[in-house]
C-alpha cells in the first residue's frame, strides 16, 4: 500500500530546492556563462536529501545521508576547481571570483538544501519553511547587506562582541531563583541581568535600524517595536542616547511618544489573554489614553517634516551597558519597595502598591492584579482603579527619565505629552472612583 506521506515530504523537498534554485538562477546575469548550480541542480540536491535521509531511516543508520553530503560537497569542491583552472581570466588576481562564479555563496545554498531535504522527511516542515525564507531573504539582498557591513565601523563591530557577550555569556550562567526575606523575594539575578540585558538590546536594535533606513525612521521604528516590548526601557535608552545626538531630540521624542501609545496597546492584548471576560471593562481606561499619545505623536511629526534643520549625519554608538546596569539596579529597588507594600500593608493598600509597581513596570502589576481578579475576587472596579493608578505612576517615571536624563531640548516638548496623558488617567480614575 502506498504511504502519502512518504510522497508528501519528498514533494516538500523538491518543492524548497525548486524556489531557491529559481533565486538562484534569477541571479546570474549572464546566462551563457557557466554557473556553480542552477534551478535543476538545486531541486535534485533536495531531493537527494530527502531520500539519503529515507535510506538511513530503512537502514537504521546515518551513513546513507553523510555518505549523501560528502559527495554533494567533493561535487562542488570539483567544480570550483574546474572553475579556477579553466575560467580564470589572464590578468585576474588571486581571491578574485572566477567568470561565471558566485563565490561560494551558491555552494553553500546547495549544502543547506540537501540539509533541508533531510529535514523534510523528518517531517519538520514548518522549520524547513522558516529556513527557505530566511535564506531567501539573505540571498536576495546581497548588495544590502554588503552596503550595511560597509557602514559598521570597529565601534559597531565591538559594540555587537559586547553585546553578544553580556547576553549570551553572562545571562545564561546567572541563577534563575529569587532571593530576599520571607514573601520579599524579588532579588532575582537573572531578571534583573535580563532587564540590563532588554534595555542594551532595544538601543542595538534601533541602532541597526538607523544604519538600514536612516535616523528618523530609524528612532520612529525603535519607539513602536520598543513599546512591544517595554516603554519604560525604551525611554531610558532613548533619553539617554539623545544627549550625544542632540540634533535628533525631536526625533527621540516623537519615538518616546509613540512606545507610550504602543505601550497601552500591549497591555491591554495583555489582560484580555489572561482573562478575555476584561476586553469590555478595559476597553476605555487602557485605550484611552492612546488617543492623546498618538494626536501628540502626529502633531510631533508633522512640526518635524515642517522644520528643514540641517543634521548631523554621524550617529554615536548606542551600546552603553553602565546606565543600564544602574537602571536594572533601581528596576529592582522600585520593585522591591512595591512587593513590601503588598506584603506588610495587605490588599487594602492595592492602590498604592500599583501605584509604586507602576513606576517601574506595568507587565508585573496587571499579571498580579488579574490573577487576584480570577483566584480571590477582585473586583473589576478595583481592578481597573490599580491598572490606572500603575499606568499614572508609569507616565510621571518616563517623564522624570527624559528630564533627567534627555538632552535639554527635550524637556520642554516631551512635557505635553506627559501632562495630556496624565490628566486624562486622573479623569479617568476619578470617574471609576465616583
Amino acid at each position: 500500500m502506498l504511504d502519502f506521506n512518504i510522497f508528501y515530504r519528498l514533494a516538500a523537498a523538491i518543492g524548497l530546492g525548486l524556489i531557491i534554485g529559481m533565486q538562484r538562477e534569477h541571479t546570474y546575469s549572464d546566462q551563457s556563462d557557466r554557473h556553480p548550480a542552477g534551478v535543476r541542480t538545486f531541486t535534485l540536491v533536495g531531493l537527494a536529501g530527502a531520500m539519503a535521509a529515507l535510506l538511513s531511516d530503512q537502514m537504521g543508520g546515518a551513513a546513507p545521508f553523510i555518505t549523501g553530503f560528502v559527495v554533494v560537497g567533493m561535487l562542488l569542491m570539483a567544480m570550483h576547481v574546474s572553475f579556477a583552472i579553466g575560467h580564470r581570466r589572464p590578468d585576474a588576481r588571486l581571491g578574485d571570483t572566477p567568470v561565471g562564479g558566485d563565490g561560494i555563496t551558491t555552494s553553500v545554498a546547495l549544502v543547506i538544501v540537501y540539509l533541508l531535504g533531510g529535514i523534510c522527511w523528518y517531517g519538520r516542515l514548518l522549520e524547513s519553511c522558516i529556513i527557505m525564507v530566511v535564506m531567501l531573504w539573505v540571498l536576495s539582498a546581497k548588495e544590502q547587506l554588503h552596503a550595511f557591513a560597509q557602514k559598521l565601523s570597529k565601534e559597531d563591530v565591538l559594540a555587537t562582541v559586547k553585546f553578544a557577550v553580556i547576553s549570551a555569556l553572562i545571562l545564561p550562567f546567572l541563577p534563575n531563583q529569587a532571593y530576599g526575606p520571607p514573601g520579599l523575594e524579588v532579588l532575582n539575578p537573572h531578571t534583573i541581568w535580563l532587564f540590563v540585558v532588554f534595555i542594551s538590546g532595544i538601543g542595538f536594535v534601533g541602532y541597526v535600524l538607523i544604519k538600514v533606513v536612516g535616523p528618523g525612521k530609524g528612532i520612529w521604528l525603535t519607539g513602536l517595536l520598543g513599546g512591544l516590548a517595554s516603554s519604560t526601557a525604551l525611554t531610558l535608552n532613548l533619553a539617554g542616547r539623545s544627549r550625544e545626538n542632540e540634533d535628533y531630540a525631536s526625533d527621540f521624542t516623537l519615538g518616546i511618544v509613540l512606545s507610550w501609545a504602543v505601550m497601552y496597546v500591549r497591555l491591554y492584548l495583555i489582560c484580555i489573554f489572561l482573562s478575555g471576560v476584561l476586553a469590555k471593562p478595559l476597553l476605555l481606561p487602557l485605550l484611552l489614553p492612546v488617543v492623546p499619545a498618538l494626536g501628540y505623536a502626529l502633531y510631533l511629526k508633522i512640526r518635524e517634516s515642517r522644520n528643514h534643520r540641517q543634521k548631523s549625519t554621524d550617529f554615536s554608538n548606542p551600546f552603553k551597558l553602565l546606565p543600564a546596569i544602574k537602571f536594572g539596579i533601581v528596576f529592582t529597588c522600585v520593585m522591591f519597595v512595591a512587593n513590601a507594600a503588598r506584603v506588610y500593608l495587605g490588599s487594602g493598600a492595592l492602590l498604592a502598591c500599583s501605584f509604586l509597581g507602576g513606576a517601574a513596570e506595568m507587565d508585573a502589576v496587571a499579571f498580579s492584579v488579574i490573577d487576584m481578579n480570577l483566584k480571590s475576587g477582585l473586583g473589576v472596579r478595583e481592578l481597573v482603579l490599580a491598572l490606572l493608578f500603575a499606568s499614572l505612576a508609569n507616565t510621571l517615571t518616563k517623564g522624570a527619565l527624559v528630564f533627567a536624563l534627555g538632552a535639554k531640548s527635550m524637556r520642554k516638548p516631551i512635557l505635553p505629552a506627559v501632562v495630556l496623558i496624565c490628566l486624562l488617567t486622573a479623569g479617568l480614575i476619578g470617574y471609576y472612583m465616583v
